[in-house]
Parts: C-alpha cells; structure tokens; sequence
C-alpha cells in the first residue's frame, strides 16, 4: 500500500466514522496501520476512533502505542487525558493534559479542558494560571465568525479567573475581573437581554459588602431594588450569603448540589 492509497482509505475512514459506522470505519484504519506500524498519525488516529466508539480499553492500548512511537505528539496526551477523565480518573487525566500543555502552552482545547479540570478537582491557582496564559495569547476580535468564537473563549476566561479569585478569598482581585466582564462585553458588542448580569451584580454587591467599601456597596443596593426590584428581605439575604463567604451563585448550597459541587 502506498500513500496515496492510504489516504483514499483514511478518508473513507473518516466518513464511515461521521456516520457513526465504527466496525467499518475501524476496519480501515486497522489496515491502514498495519501498513504503516511507525506512522503515529495513523495509530493516533485508531485510538481516537476507539474512543468516539465508546470503548475505551482498545483506545488506551493504541494511543500508549502511538506515545511509544512519538513522545512528542501532543494530541497522544490530550486523547490519553480524555480516557481517564472518563474513567474517573482526575488524577492521571490532569498528568496527560499538562504534558500535553508542557508541548505547546497554546493547545487550546486542552486548555480549556484544564481549567474544567482545575475546578472540578478545587486547584483555583491553577485556574488563573491557564486563564492567564489563555489571555495572554487569544486576540479580542469580532470582525468575523472565527474570530467571535475565539473571543468568547477570552470571555470565558475572565468568567473562570473571578470565580477562582472567589474561592481564594482574594475579593479585591474578583472584583476587577467581574467588572471587567461587563466592560469587555460591551466594548465586544455582546448582545444584551433583560437581567443579562443578575448574577454578576448580586455578586459584586456582596464582595464590595464584604470588602466594607460603603460607597460601591449603596451604588450596588440601588441597582439591586431599582433595576431588579429587590426588596428589604432580598437584599438581607445577601448580606447574609456574603457573611457566610457565599458569593457567586454557584456557590449556594441547592446549586452546588444541583452541579454535583458539594
């Protein structure tokens, strides 16, 4: 088999497998790679395929193959991190996702994965390093499709950096990049709807509350009863969820049941 003949029966490969029809799909690639046992493309590509199939024991078999074949294929770690991330396995699903990071610090994907991660498994440091670096390199653009999606991901970053800096305490910080959530979605031209930044205000009005800055926590009170219509009683059970260090909605004890938090 030749490479031009490979290819044709990669491509079918891919088609049988958008169509859900592994055992084909699967039969292709097995041939493919026993053509081609060094090519770590191909074995990737097995594992991958594997994977999509729901069985995960053969795609953990053949992508340690493929890592034995190039160490450096970062894709390899990604894949290896999404088995045992399915497996329950936090642990080493983190270990192959910050190898795969280790390879290239703006693998997007798996950036994101780890800050899912991060938070899941309560290492908010780890959070605000990724977002960071995220950050650092996502350019803040909505002149085209493309670069829109890229943007929300920016967004995003800021959203998981402020609920990080809420778990550690570091309020002053939270405070920055909440409001600068609201700044950047305006200055993006997000679409806004009614209530849009409900929880963003109820938060900020218990972190400025709890950083006992009188004049933020009034201007935050007044948006509260006059915009959202919150009485007496609402906004005291505020000031009693801030007392309590519950800041962010995410944070109350029925939600944090609700997202298997608690």
């Amino acid at each position: 088999m030749n490479e031009k003949e490979a290819k044709k029966l990669l491509s079918d490969a891919k088609k049988y497998r958008n169509n859900g029809e592994f055992a084909e799909s699967l039969a292709l690639l097995h041939q493919v790679n026993n053509e081609f046992p060094d090519n770590v493309t191909y074995r990737y590509l097995l594992a991958a395929t594997y994977y999509e199939s729901m069985s995960t024991d053969p795609a953990k078999r053949y992508i340690e193959e493929a890592i034995t074949l190039d160490a450096d294929f970062k894709e390899n770690y990604e894949l290896l991190g999404d088995i045992y991330q399915k497996e329950g396995d936090l642990e080493k699903a983190q270990i192959n996702y910050e190898k795969a990071y280790e390879l290239d610090s703006q693998y997007q994907t798996v950036g994101e994965k780890l800050i899912q991660l991060y938070l899941k498994t309560k290492n908010y440091e780890g959070v605000i390093k990724v977002c960071d670096n995220m950050m650092s390199y996502i350019p803040v653009d909505t002149s085209t499709a493309k670069s829109r999606s890229l943007t929300s991901v920016y967004l995003a970053c800021i959203l998981y950096k402020s609920w990080a800096l809420v778990y550690l305490k570091d309020y002053s910080n939270a405070v920055n990049e909440i409001e600068n959530i609201k700044k950047m979605d305006k200055e993006t031209g997000l679409p806004t709807y009614p209530n849009m930044y409900k929880n963003e205000d109820e938060a900020l009005f218990k972190l400025y509350y709890k950083l006992k800055n009188t004049e933020k926590t009034e201007e935050y009170r007044s948006l509260l009863t006059g915009d959202y219509k919150y009485g007496a009683e609402a906004i005291h059970k505020l000031e009693a969820e801030a007392d309590q260090d519950i800041i962010l909605f995410r944070q109350r004890p029925e939600v944090m049941v609700h997202l298997g938090l608690s």
